[in-house]
């Protein structure tokens, strides 16, 4: 068996002015910096064996702060990046709806099928994120580990293992700075969500 716990990495810039982030690789601002540096001391009574992350920097960096704190080395996997946003990406979601109304109704209404214009199909997130979380598992048996991801690749997850849809206007299940706790155990199962407040 092994234990996941998936954090999403902490805040930039970006994340303060509501743009969209996707593939392009911001780094963390200074409050993300405070940010990681204080889960890093929620996290030490944990005691993770390993960080699992995405290599995207502001992924990376948040890793690399909690790591000091909780004395755990890190593995990358390309498949805990960001999803693809495509033409959406820098963009502020009211901007967009002023631009292209409609558009993001519709692709919210699609669910599982939701894709930006240009960009990576959620399914595909779904399964380079199961993917990942499989890896982990075959090559890191009894271990307890961190995985430090993305919103997209985090709910996707989730999501698909509590059958639910991505319903237009449902309140969200994960809520924001918080660790949630899933183990794999011949399949993925979540432990508790939302089981640790972070800030």
């Amino acid at each position: 068996m092994v234990k996941l716990g998936f954090i999403r990495h902490a805040r930039t810039q970006w994340n303060l002015e509501k743009k969209i982030q996707g593939r392009e690789d911001i780094a963390l601002c200074r409050e993300g910096i405070s940010q990681a540096c204080l889960w890093g001391e929620i996290l030490k009574p944990e005691k993770f064996d390993l960080i699992i992350s995405s290599p995207m920097i502001r992924a990376k960096q948040t890793a690399k702060i909690i790591s000091r704190k909780i004395f755990a080395g890190i593995e990358y996997d390309d498949d805990l990046r960001e999803q693809d946003f495509g033409t959406w990406e820098g963009q502020k979601l009211v901007d967009i709806r002023k631009q292209a109304p409609g558009e993001i109704e519709l692709q919210e209404s699609r669910g599982w099928e939701f894709c930006p214009p240009g960009g990576e199909p959620r399914t595909r997130v779904l399964k380079r994120g199961l993917k990942a979380t499989a890896r982990a598992a075959k090559d890191f048996d009894k271990k307890n580990i961190l995985v430090v991801t993305h919103q997209s690749v985090m709910k996707a997850i989730i999501y698909k293992i509590m059958g639910e849809n991505f319903t237009p206007g449902k309140v969200p299940l994960l809520k924001d700075c918080h660790l949630h706790a899933l183990v794999w155990n011949k399949k993925i199962k979540i432990e508790k969500l939302n089981s640790i407040r972070l800030l």
